[in-house]
């Protein structure tokens, strides 16, 4: 599946098609997802997602929920995107997805992936990634921060085994262009961000039974 993925050109308003390659989406094995709306330029360049330097607020949010144990984000989530490639401007920079190529790449790619990965937890960031977790859109300022459920069937289909209902967090995305959207949730800055996000992964850490003491067997 994920091979199809990357080999994925379907849509042309997307082209070079550029994604994360194989191997680089960290571990499904507690059932914790992080899922964003797409990858970034600088974050590809790195080969790790929401690894842009001058935007490391989700990392360092994850470091300080593990302290003080030291271990890679990847040890604990399986990260992915809304849209597996990266949408870019005639200038090289980046751009929100096309509402056209968002729609494909859910129904082509991301159901079937959820199938696979089958979480327990989707931590959301952005009004896209939330609505494709959730199936519907939301207003991202009255739910950031808080837990929705979400049910089997339809749009992520009945999944034998899986967990239900499928808990997703919709979380504004911190960046400095979003500082309007942060203020209208209560935050006040990148700091306060990262110190919120932190508190709210320590905790669902611990109702996965993975608490800094016990990360030490993982």
């Amino acid at each position: 599946m994920w091979r199809r993925i990357n080999r994925c050109q379907v849509c042309p308003t997307i082209a070079p098609w550029r994604k994360f390659p194989l191997g680089r989406r960290g571990t499904a094995r507690f059932g914790l997802m992080i899922l964003g709306e797409a990858p970034g330029r600088v974050s590809l360049e790195h080969g790790r997602p929401f690894s842009n330097p001058h935007n490391l607020v989700i990392r360092r949010a994850i470091a300080r929920a593990v302290a003080p144990r030291q271990l890679e984000a990847e040890e604990l989530f399986y990260f992915s995107d809304t849209v597996k490639c990266w949408p870019s401007s005639p200038s090289g920079a980046n751009r929100s997805p096309r509402a056209a190529e968002n729609a494909v790449c859910v129904e082509r790619h991301l159901l079937a992936e959820l199938e696979l990965v089958r979480p327990r937890l989707i931590i959301a960031f952005g009004a896209r990634a939330a609505a494709a977790a959730l199936g519907h859109p939301i207003k991202l300022a009255e739910h950031h921060g808080r837990p929705l459920m979400r049910d089997a069937p339809d749009p992520l289909r009945v999944i034998p085994e899986r967990p239900a209902p499928l808990r997703v967090i919709p979380m504004m995305h911190p960046s400095t262009i979003n500082i309007a959207g942060m203020r209208r949730v209560g935050i006040r800055s990148l700091d306060d961000y990262e110190l919120q996000l932190a508190t709210l992964l320590r905790a669902e850490l611990a109702r996965a039974g993975l608490s800094p003491s016990a990360t030490a067997t993982c």
